[in-house]
């Protein structure tokens, strides 16, 4: 356990801006939102919702492929087994996924008691997470950001299993499999009873636990990489 906990600092003191650039650019993108729609406040009828959100989970993402790519093959050298490096790496993901959500669902929580700051804008509740509490609200945001990082280990894990080869493989795959399922449901007259199952679906179920099931695949082939990726 000691070396486990270690790996996870290792994250930590290696990567200390994984966890400030996420933040940082989330800050950004705010910024710039409030101002434009502040500058048109008297022109807006609807109230508007952007999706600049998604920018902490994109930095996430970047942030998975590179603390495989970079701290795995000096993690090998001081004899950490991968096995440990695994453990460790889930632990400082499990740490930064729980802060960003908290850090989320608090500023959701302003968002609502100021009325979206005065500008009636919708930056981080997107307008479906109002009806739920804030632990469900937690959840809500911290399986897409768990996601999102295994998505970055994952690609992190294929490159250095197999190289740039592996990762070209797996996105010529993944553009077959979408291409593919997007062209049967064309075919068949069945995207109606996709955008349906949308907008039918239990917005917890969405956001939680179907990514959920993602995440727990890409947590599965992470580690399957990993087993005999070399440095």
């Amino acid at each position: 356990m000691n070396r486990i906990a270690a790996i996870a600092r290792l994250q930590l003191r290696g990567r200390r801006d994984a966890l400030l650039w996420p933040v940082l650019i989330l800050a950004l993108a705010f910024a710039a939102n409030l101002a434009v729609f502040a500058s048109i406040a008297d022109q807006m009828t609807e109230e508007p919702v952007t999706g600049a959100l998604a920018s902490i989970y994109c930095t996430s993402l970047a942030f998975g492929a590179v603390a495989v790519t970079q701290h795995f093959p000096f993690a090998l050298g001081l004899s950490v087994t991968r096995r440990e490096f695994t453990a460790g790496l889930a632990l400082f993901v499990a740490a930064q996924t729980l802060l960003y959500s908290v850090l989320l669902v608090l500023l959701q929580s302003i968002e609502s008691a100021t009325n979206g700051w005065g500008l009636r804008l919708r930056f981080f509740g997107l307008g479906l997470f109002d009806d739920y509490s804030p632990p469900v609200q937690f959840v809500m945001y911290a399986v897409p950001l768990l996601s999102m990082t295994l998505i970055g280990t994952t690609a992190g894990a294929l490159y250095l299993r197999w190289r740039v080869s592996g990762l070209l493989t797996a996105t010529a795959a993944l553009i077959l499999v979408l291409g593919g399922t997007a062209a049967a449901l064309g075919y068949f007259s069945a995207w109606p009873a996709v955008g349906h199952w949308l907008t039918h679906t239990n917005p917890v179920a969405l956001f939680a636990g179907w990514p959920l099931l993602l995440a727990l695949a890409l947590a599965a082939g992470s580690w399957l990489a990993l087993r005999r990726a070399t440095p």
